[in-house]
């Protein structure tokens, strides 16, 4: 019961220990065309442009580890039934478009 803001804020602090501000929606894809291995049940995958205000990472349940990349400096390994390294490149382009469309399936 959770908007996408609101979940977007949510998940942000719980997985990353950030505190950010929604600035725009990348993008709504089918998780099932975009990453493998496909699942029995759909998802839907909503990308969002954020800016960081405070927090500091925790290690939880959900992430281990983070850090900051630049877009050519993307690990090879990648959780990609989560995130692909086309998704990832996708985000960098809309951060630095002045002006972006949202994407959808």
């Amino acid at each position: 019961n959770q908007s996408v803001a609101e979940n977007t804020l949510k998940e942000t602090r719980e997985e990353a220990g950030l505190n950010v501000r929604p600035v725009r929606m990348i993008a709504v894809q089918d998780r099932n065309k975009h990453n493998d291995p496909p699942y029995a049940y759909g998802i839907v995958k909503v990308f969002i442009l954020c800016e960081v205000i405070d927090g500091d990472f925790i290690p939880n349940n959900e992430t281990t580890e983070n850090g900051y990349f630049g877009k050519d400096e993307i690990p090879e390994k990648l959780a990609e039934e989560k995130t692909n390294a086309e998704q990832i490149q996708m985000c960098f382009k809309a951060n630095e478009a002045e002006h972006w469309e949202t994407l959808f399936d």
